[in-house]
């Protein structure tokens, strides 16, 4: 009676048999991965730019939406790709930056091919920074990799 068999994983060698339930430490595993999700995306939030906060809360439903699907939103597109490199972006055929619209703010004509520009972003919000998840996980990765370790170890 040899062989290696499946579901909760047994294994046969030389008389010796070996029984493995694995379902304990993948719902621990999983469990771990969506609390890792949930705590990035919260804590990237005070870095983010918030005017209205209107950006902040399309970002924290998306990744609601998603966790624990291994992605992370950093910033809903299009203007997440925009904001998170913290510089201005100016038309690439006119060099010229966005038209400002009166009640509804600055855009560019669709269609058209942006750059990036040297010129530095100044964010409204008090403590928003570009590339705010690098810098959520520098401040916060040592709270993080203690939640996904209490997890694993059997914590609820």
């Amino acid at each position: 009676m040899s062989g290696i068999h499946f579901k909760g994983f047994s294994l046969t060698e030389k008389g010796v048999r070996a029984r493995l339930d694995m379902t304990r430490p993948s719902v621990r595993a999983t469990r771990a991965y969506v609390r890792l999700h949930q705590m990035a995306a919260e804590d990237m939030l005070p870095y983010m730019p918030a005017r209205t906060g209107g950006f902040r809360e399309r970002t924290r439903a998306a990744n609601a939406a998603i966790a624990g699907s291994g992605h992370i939103y950093a910033g809903v597109g299009p203007m997440g790709r925009y904001l998170y490199r913290g510089r201005a972006m100016a038309d690439a055929a006119t060099g010229r930056g966005p038209a400002m619209i009166p009640g509804v703010g600055p855009r560019f004509a669709r269609g058209a091919s942006l750059t990036v520009t040297d010129r530095p972003l100044r964010y409204s919000a008090a403590g928003a920074q570009p590339a705010w998840f690098e810098n959520a996980k520098a401040r916060r990765i040592g709270v993080w990799t203690s939640e996904v370790q209490r997890i694993i170890n059997g914590g609820k």
